[in-house]
């Protein structure tokens, strides 16, 4: 691996890292609150279901960030061995993203408008953020 490739891997990653760092707040935040909110007689089954969802992704959230700080400190990681910890730390990524989908139902839990009022949000967010993409595809292709 090229030293300049490290480099804009490096910077990719502290972006992973810090989008990481806030979902884990995120998390967290909602764990500790809305658990707190239950009722231990007589639970709302969606919000324990979401918090399920959402404990399972912090132990892989803390693992994506210990192999992102190994890749990181580590100056003599084979080739081969980057690439598994890469591998892996996809897969933590993606566990953690799929934490949102609790987050997300815990809106409708809060309430229907607010509830779709985050869907509403979710979905422009993603055309917007494929238009960009797109945008910044066409304009790297111009470029060359």
């Amino acid at each position: 691996m090229t030293p300049s490739s490290r480099s804009s891997e490096d910077s990719s990653s502290d972006k992973a890292w810090a989008i990481h760092a806030a979902i884990i707040g995120l998390n967290s935040g909602n764990l500790l609150f809305r658990g707190l909110e239950l009722d231990p007689t007589d639970p709302d089954m969606l919000t324990v279901v979401c918090l399920s969802i959402i404990s399972i992704a912090l132990p892989f959230q803390a693992i994506f960030f210990l192999i992102n700080s190994y890749i990181q400190e580590s100056t003599k990681v084979h080739q081969t061995e980057y690439q598994m910890l890469l591998r892996l730390s996809l897969i933590c990524q993606t566990i953690s993203y799929l934490s949102l989908i609790g987050i997300g139902l815990l809106m409708f839990a809060s309430h229907q408008y607010i509830g779709i009022s985050f869907t509403i949000g979710v979905i422009i967010a993603f055309f917007l953020l494929r238009a960009a993409m797109t945008h910044s595809e066409n304009l790297s292709i111009g470029n060359r």
